[in-house]
């Protein structure tokens, strides 16, 4: 009985970790490249683990790093123009979130915001059309784009839950159409999501599974709209003890619509990938349930008109 009291404690630091997806926009000159290869959805951020499992009302605070280092071999224009990028982006990522209680039993209401700040450096090689080279690179550090999340609606039957959630990104990210590289997209999105967890307490065995589907509007400043986008995240972990876990991780991204837009100088760049890696959950002894620290490591296997990363991910949640 007390290793399932405490699985009920530590659940709210999974579950309660409010999707964030912020990247950051690389534009090499509107009519050499298509808008970044890139999209507001971060790979893995729908959770670390248990990520349907209601959280306990109240109020939580949470903080991350988000660290990606990746690659776009080539970029073709009308067959005359190949585009190399580098890039490597860090985003600090601090939130809040708040857990209401219903008069439904076993259903739970969750509101919430983060806001990131970032450091993205880029570095590219371009071809022209004459066969003409040359180099361009670029930092920049400013606040990021922000996920607001105004409905998270989280409910159990027995051993499985399920999770609805609506997020909005918002471009509060700095951009300037001038720069070669910007922390910001220019750009709302609307993810629409779901979650569905597998929790066996008696084992300590977890199985999460997170789709949704992110709409995104069109950049003024480019006409660029990039189609919608479907991703999964998936999460399979054991606890070791009752305050440590360790397990896969997992995510699949496919637009499942073309780009569209004047600024859509590659037709639909429709992009897909594939990644995998493994993760830990801890919940420390001394902070008597209230602390939460996770991590995860993601490796991409396979992708198409996206950067092909590695992305590593630490965060802490506190529990008032």
């Amino acid at each position: 009985m007390a290793r399932r009291n405490t699985w009920k404690r530590v659940c709210f630091g999974a579950a309660s970790a409010l999707a964030v997806g912020v990247a950051a926009t690389l534009t090499i000159d509107d009519a050499w490249a298509a808008e970044g290869a890139a999209s507001l959805y971060l790979p893995g951020s729908a959770g670390d683990l248990l990520i349907a499992v209601s959280p306990q009302p109240g109020l939580t605070a949470s903080g991350g790093l988000f660290i990606q280092s990746g690659n776009v071999g080539t970029a073709v224009l009308q067959g005359a123009v190949n585009v190399g990028i580098d890039v490597d982006l860090v985003l600090k990522i601090a939130g809040l979130s708040y857990t209401f209680e219903t008069p439904i039993e076993d259903l739970t209401y969750t509101i919430g915001a983060l806001v990131p700040f970032g450091q993205v450096d880029l570095a590219a090689t371009i071809i022209g059309p004459m066969g003409n080279a040359f180099s361009a690179s670029q930092d920049a550090y400013n606040i990021a784009d922000s996920a607001i999340t105004p409905l998270a609606l989280n409910w159990k039957s027995g051993d499985f839950h399920v999770r609805f959630a609506q997020t909005i990104y918002a471009p509060t990210g700095a951009y300037d159409p001038d720069k070669v590289v910007n922390i910001g997209r220019n750009y709302w999105g609307f993810d629409t999501s779901a979650a569905l967890t597998y929790f066996n307490q008696n084992t300590g065995t977890e199985i999460s599974f997170a789709p949704g589907i992110l709409i995104n509007r069109r950049n003024p400043d480019t006409d660029y709209r990039t189609g919608p986008e479907f991703h999964l995240d998936v999460t399979a972990s054991q606890f070791l003890s009752e305050t440590f876990a360790v397990g896969a991780r997992a995510y699949y991204y496919r637009q499942v619509g073309g780009d569209s837009g004047s600024g859509a100088r590659l037709g639909d760049f429709k992009g897909e990938a594939f990644g995998i890696g493994p993760g830990f959950f801890w919940t420390p002894k001394f902070a008597g349930g209230k602390l939460v620290v996770v991590g995860k490591y993601l490796r991409d296997v396979t992708t198409t008109n996206r950067f092909k990363s590695d992305y590593g991910t630490i965060g802490a949640a506190w529990k008032f």
